[in-house]
């Protein structure tokens, strides 16, 4: 009898141990896709660029530095700049302004 308990409890904390990796496996498979969407940024053409990014870009701030590539992605267009040997990259909304 005691024999039986014991295995009894053996064969349902494995069963339990079983289900609790099941569920984890799942939720890893349901976040991936999530990351893949959020990242997804398109090349476009700088003349693709809204106006009103193309007027924050006339600033001053922004004087001597050339668009060297131009990325929509969602809502929110990555423009790289280049002036000589130095690049930096800047993000604006579709109104032109600068986004973090």
């Amino acid at each position: 009898m005691k024999k039986v308990m014991i295995a009894a409890a053996a064969l349902l904390s494995s069963v339990a141990f079983v289900n609790a990796q099941n569920a984890t496996e799942s939720d890893k498979a349901v976040a991936a896709p999530t990351e893949v969407q959020q990242g997804e940024k398109v090349k476009i053409k700088s003349e693709e660029l809204p106006e009103a990014v193309k007027k924050s870009l006339e600033a001053q701030e922004y004087r001597g530095w050339m668009i060297s590539s131009a990325y929509k992605a969602g809502d929110v267009y990555e423009v790289e700049l280049k002036n000589g040997a130095e690049t930096k990259t800047v993000k604006f909304n579709k109104d032109g302004k600068k986004v973090d």
